[in-house]
């Protein structure tokens, strides 16, 4: 459909998918690490543009996302626009979410990377839930439940650690959703309104397809009927996003799901060696 495909990719795609994941996670922690008191979300959300850009990205799945402050925590009635980047202000020791869905070469990869700008990290409390829940996910899908059932699941544990679940006010209220790879050239390096033309038309038909009563079509991974099947054959980006006292934090990578496995695509990004390190420093202390 649309010249995109996203089930049966060979052992080169998978690898082709994994370097451009790690080329988008090292722009993230370029510009992470280059923020300034006073910056502006939209000035870092063109930064990431720009630098993704450099790196090669010919298109974006979704513009580049910069949250600032309590807005990583999607407070209150927060929209599911509302983290388009604003005029916010980054302040010393405000929490801090980087997003990008770069397409670089026809591969689609969605990464996300949470951090606090100036002294201190992410709090061990949301970390340790983050890390609980990427590997619940995968445990659930392997159990063989259903989409719906995952993301009910992730939500009673949320809320059983005493967080908020900011997930459910994402766009299509994702816990995660499918990535593509593009079967030809057609209209590569296009876009409108700042996004790849193929793609959007793709997850506007499928998900039209879902919410007529056809699961199996949706390319969104939530908690409503639309997801009542088992995640289908093919790259998923998994993004749980939880919060705590204004702070919100989150991390996106991606799950492979095909001949009658399953696995993340990648166990070395900024979020899996930040939960290594501090794995170490929790025995180190007893």
């Amino acid at each position: 459909m649309f010249g995109l495909i996203d089930h049966g990719f060979s052992a080169a795609d998978l690898d082709r998918f994994r370097q451009h994941q790690r080329v988008a996670f090292d722009v993230l922690e370029v510009v992470g690490a280059s923020l300034k008191a006073g910056e502006t979300e939209k000035q870092v959300a063109r930064r990431i543009h720009k630098h993704m850009k450099i790196a090669g990205a010919q298109n974006f799945f979704h513009v580049p996302v910069a949250l600032f402050g309590d807005r990583t925590a999607y407070p209150g009635d927060f929209g599911q626009l509302g983290a388009l980047p604003t005029d916010r202000v980054l302040k010393p020791n405000d929490p801090v979410i980087l997003d990008c869905a770069p397409i670089f070469d026809g591969y689609t990869v969605d990464t996300s990377f949470a951090m606090r700008f100036g002294n201190g990290g992410v709090p061990a409390e949301l970390d340790r839930a983050l890390e609980e829940l990427r590997g619940d996910v995968l445990a659930d899908v392997k159990a063989g439940l259903t989409m719906r059932g995952i993301a009910q699941r992730v939500n009673e544990k949320v809320k059983r650690k005493g967080l908020e679940n900011c997930h459910r006010k994402h766009i299509g209220l994702v816990l995660g959703h499918r990535v593509t790879m593009e079967s030809n050239a057609l209209l590569r390096g296009k876009s409108v309104w700042g996004l790849a033309p193929r793609q959007s038309a793709y997850f506007a038909v499928k998900s039209l397809r879902a919410s007529r009563g056809k699961p199996l079509e949706t390319p969104n991974w939530n908690h409503t009927r639309q997801s009542d099947c088992p995640p289908q054959d093919g790259l998923w980006a998994i993004e749980p996003h939880v919060a705590k006292d204004g702070f919100g934090a989150k991390f996106e990578d991606l799950l492979v799901i095909q001949n009658g496995e399953a696995y993340y695509l990648d166990n070395d990004l900024p979020h899996t060696r930040r939960w290594a390190m501090l794995a170490t420093k929790r025995v180190a202390a007893k």
